[in-house]
């Protein structure tokens, strides 16, 4: 057997779709099946323990021993493709829906995982971030033209992202960090941002006016494409620092 059949093998028999001896284990007190039950073990293990760091608000809300059984499905049905876990963890929420007793207890729990996946891709891609050189500071605005002010297209800083959901997951998220669930009214929609801030992710609940500026920044609108009703909830935007700088499009 050659090592890149080898490590198919290891990989399969880890999710359980083909045995030990597939994998050329020898048996001897310990019969190969055994053998490679050490290994799924570790291996399911591991990668629940990834998915508890990913996921403390689901962990929090359905309890321990149900969120290693979501874990353990989630492991052995979206197999491991990097040599890293960084970005390990994606579409839990979607396992979470084919729990029938979650959703029926909690049916909030996937938009909970949705919500926290997009936590951790915002950590990602601020650390991934490079330096945008050609962004102009927002201290500079007192220079542009009264002509150019509907050209200018703001930017908003790496890794932050809008959040709009049928749930309120933005109080929940204050709601666990204080401990502080006794008022918390799960069922109302909400919309918000996520940022990363003084080394940490934070998240802000924002109006839906001021979600819709959010998602016109995203889609780097300049401020003539944008109604005028929203140009309100720009300063709103601004004073939460999430605005990198500005360009100037040209038209």
């Amino acid at each position: 057997m050659n090592l890149a059949t080898l490590q198919s093998q290891f990989a399969k028999a880890l999710h359980y779709q083909t045995s030990g001896e597939d994998c050329g284990i020898t048996a001897d007190q310990f019969s190969a099946d055994e053998r490679i039950q050490i290994y799924r073990n570790n291996f399911i293990i591991s990668l629940s323990e990834v998915l508890s760091a990913t996921y403390p608000m689901v962990e929090a809300l359905v309890g321990e021993a149900c969120f290693t059984q979501i874990a353990r499905q989630h492991v052995l049905s979206h197999p491991l493709t990097e040599g890293h876990v960084t970005h390990y963890g994606k579409g839990f929420n979607k396992t979470i829906k084919q729990f029938d007793q979650v959703m029926s207890y909690a049916p909030y729990c996937a938009e909970v995982a949705r919500f926290e996946w997009c936590l951790d891709v915002t950590r990602q891609t601020h650390c991934n971030a490079r330096t945008t050189e050609n962004l102009i500071p927002l201290a500079d605005l007192a220079h542009v033209n009264e002509s150019q002010q509907p050209n200018l297209v703001f930017h908003l800083r790496a890794g932050c992202s809008g959040f709009d959901s049928n749930y309120a997951v933005f109080d929940l998220f204050h709601a666990i960090q204080s401990q502080q669930l006794e008022q918390l009214n799960i069922n109302q929609p909400q919309q918000g941002v996520m940022a990363y801030q003084r080394d940490q992710v934070v998240c802000y609940k924002l109006t839906p006016q001021a979600f819709r500026v959010l998602c016109a920044l995203e889609n780097k609108l300049s401020l003539g494409e944008m109604p005028k009703v929203m140009l309100d909830e720009l300063n709103h935007i601004t004073a939460l620092s999430l605005i990198d700088g500005f360009t100037i499009k040209e038209m």
